[in-house]
């Protein structure tokens, strides 16, 4: 497991009272260990190679899991498809508009100069900023004319 160590992901697991399981860890590394925001269906299809009997509503419910104790983040800035991020820090994200791309960008200071208006009496948990446009290869086949 890359970034942060397995027995470190054990002891997070145990500290948010999770019992540490294989298909846990095979979920969270599936997710850790990419840059793409998969859906829960893509991490479905990437455990089942190594747990074959893991069943869909399994994915589903760890990732829930994961992200009530705060170890992921949910993000569907464009679908009604959840995607996934084990990137938990302040951050935003760029959303290809043709392929659905979605592309962390880490500068959170991008967020800085949004506010309610005074006087709004709501709580805001966190800011972020979304960046709708197409991705470099989508770009390029728009520029183009390909479909």
């Amino acid at each position: 497991m890359e970034g942060p160590n397995e027995k470190d992901f054990i002891g997070v697991l145990r500290d948010h009272g999770l019992q540490v399981t294989y298909q846990r860890l095979a979920i969270y590394q599936a997710l850790y260990n990419t840059q793409q925001h998969p859906s829960a269906e893509t991490i479905y299809q990437q455990v089942r190679k190594r747990f074959p009997m893991i069943s869909l509503g399994t994915v589903y419910k760890t990732l829930e899991r994961f992200h009530n104790v705060g170890l992921i983040q949910k993000v569907s800035p464009m679908t009604d498809v959840s995607r996934y991020d084990a990137v938990v820090e302040p951050h935003h994200h760029a959303v290809c508009v043709k392929c659905q791309m979605i592309q962390d960008v880490m500068d959170p200071s991008l967020g800085d100069g949004i506010a309610l208006p005074e006087g709004e009496s709501f709580h805001v948990l966190r800011k972020q900023v979304l960046f709708q446009g197409y991705c470099p290869e989508c770009y390029a086949k728009e520029k183009s004319g390909t479909p």
